[in-house]
């Protein structure tokens, strides 16, 4: 069995936690099998923007999550994460180091620079796409450069690598061959490592209804539609709430209950534009509770009548997951959701829920109208899918190359002819100085005494000398 040191993103779910994402869900993910598997782990959590306690005298505190003791960070400021994280990686001496989710899996790159430890990166999301459609909503492409080092210093330095969807996956190769790394076996080098149903939803019982710390609040005839989550940046906001008002206009025990909000220190707009665009739903049988305990959240899985998913046409819907949607689905919750996404189409291909098509607000209508019309339909199909759900997005079916990879951890062998190498060195310098990406064209590494006075095109030159051959 290994050493293994995990850096994920916190809170894990204890009983209390309010403001989740489903890289937490993904952290607990990746730790449960390892933990089975009779691995030594040792557990560091980074906060999501939103939870952290920053004035803490300390930056990390002990904490414990079921049988497993481990540490969590009050603090993602990695002025202030880094020093623990270093101090971690020499005090435990691990064969082999996990980040889960881009942000811990750059810490963790970053910290391990000087070393020989095999790293294995969870870039659960491509941060690319996260960047552009949140420019396109805030209006400004100024954090991008920011997303790209925070993705190339991770692909710079891992020896392994997951992506959240098999899109995702083709994007990060492409990434690692202009980044100069050579995969010779790139089905190996990068798995696929889709997003797991969290053990809680799959022990649930239904009971679809009106939940009890809402019975004051919906009539007791309600049948919930529901959405769970933040409020991030791919979301056809027009649609869900003309699709929703229309259905609730048309059937007057439909419940539209949403959980969630903004996506902290990421996206503050959408849930923003979302609150103003839905003063017009009717507010007794309209509910937008925010952040709340994860055991709220739990029991709305429980007694919601149909779970809702709706993406834009943008490029986050092609490479991105959809966490919501997946533990709808191990939850037994009836699902509608727009096409777009990997976990749409295999919805579409078992025919486990209502697949419609992007910026269809009528078709929206429709299905919840009918989710209520013909419930036990709905309910039964959800029930019978349930099974194949559970298998397919168990933890542990999920994690095969991971888990074969854990028992005897390798660094990454690649290609080091002297361009190639060049070239990793050019990235890697950018990258450890992101203010070269505002210079019109990127210096070279090491000026030369004329670099002021050099033409562009001499400036170009020189960038790539040696790294493409004349």
């Amino acid at each position: 069995m290994s050493r293994i040191l995990i850096v994920g993103t916190g809170p894990l779910l204890e009983s209390g936690a309010r403001i989740m994402s489903g890289q937490c869900l993904r952290t607990w993910h990746f730790c449960k099998p390892l933990l089975d598997a009779g691995h030594a782990v040792r557990l560091m959590t980074i906060p999501i923007p939103g939870t952290t306690n920053d004035g803490a005298g300390a930056a990390s505190e002990a904490a414990r999550y079921e049988d497993l003791d481990y540490r969590k960070f009050n603090t993602n400021d990695s002025a202030r994460v880094l020093p623990e994280l270093e101090s971690a990686i020499r005090e435990f001496a691990p064969d082999a180091m996990i980040g889960v989710n881009a942000y811990p899996a750059f810490l963790l790159a970053k910290a391990s620079l000087q070393n020989q430890i095999p790293l294995w990166a969870d870039l659960n999301g491509w941060t690319m796409a996260e960047g552009l459609i949140l420019g396109k909503v805030v209006g400004h492409q100024r954090d991008y450069p920011h997303f790209w080092c925070m993705e190339a210093q991770a692909a710079l330095r891992a020896d392994r690598f997951s992506t959240v969807t098999s899109r995702q996956a083709h994007a990060l190769l492409g990434e690692l061959a202009v980044l100069g790394r050579g995969i010779v076996e790139p089905s190996r080098i990068v798995a696929t490592v889709p997003n797991a149903v969290y053990p809680d939803y799959a022990s649930l019982t239904r009971k679809p209804g009106v939940p009890e710390f809402l019975r004051e609040k919906l009539p007791p005839d309600s049948l919930i539609a529901l959405w769970t989550g933040g409020f991030n940046s791919w979301t056809d906001l027009s649609m869900l709430v003309s699709g929703v008002k229309a259905a609730m206009d048309a059937e007057s025990r439909l419940a539209f209950v949403c959980t969630g909000g903004a996506v902290h220190g990421h996206d503050e707009q959408t849930y923003k534009t979302f609150l103003a665009l839905a003063k017009e739903l009717p507010p007794g049988r309209f509910l937008p509770l925010g952040w709340i305990d994860f055991d709220q959240v739990r029991a709305l899985h429980e007694s919601a009548n149909v779970g809702i998913n709706l993406d834009g046409d943008n490029i986050e819907t092609i490479f991105g997951a959809r966490n919501r949607v997946t533990n709808l689905l191990g939850a037994g919750v009836p699902v509608v959701t727009t096409r777009g996404t990997e976990i749409a189409q295999w919805i579409a291909d078992h025919e486990a829920g209502t697949v419609i098509p992007q910026g269809a607000s009528g078709q929206l209508t429709a299905a919840l109208v009918d989710s209520v019309g013909n419930a036990t339909f709905w309910q039964q199909r959800a029930a019978t899918m349930r099974a194949k759900a559970l298998h397919d997005f168990a933890a542990v079916n999920t994690l095969p190359l991971l888990l074969e990879w854990c028992s005897d951890p390798k660094r990454l062998q690649v290609a080091d002819d002297q361009p190639v190498t060049n070239l990793r060195a050019l990235f890697q310098a950018i990258v450890l100085r992101p203010e070269l990406l505002n210079a019109p064209v990127a210096p070279s590494i090491v000026p030369a005494a004329d670099e002021v006075n050099a033409s562009p095109a001499e400036k170009l030159r020189r960038l790539l000398k040696g790294i493409v051959r004349d």
